[in-house]
């Protein structure tokens, strides 16, 4: 399921990275993101803004456009 698709508050394990924009994978990487931990859908913002995550301890904030290419299964 997409990351997007997910419910607030809830932990997912992420599962496949390999559909983002490969800018955004290096990002995600540098910051730890990587396929099998866990993130938390902690927020959208309003007015189609983005998604505020937690990953490893740290808040991410990421674009709608991006978190709908991240798959993640329920923990």
């Amino acid at each position: 399921m997409k990351l997007s698709e997910g419910h607030l508050g809830e932990a997912y394990r992420i599962s496949d990275l390999s559909h983002l924009n490969k800018v955004v994978q290096k990002r995600l990487l540098d910051l730890g993101v990587i396929e099998g931990v866990e993130i938390s859908y902690i927020r959208k913002m309003p007015f189609g803004g983005p998604y505020i995550l937690e990953v490893c301890g740290q808040y991410i904030s990421l674009r709608k456009k991006d978190v709908d290419y991240i798959e993640v299964e329920e923990v």
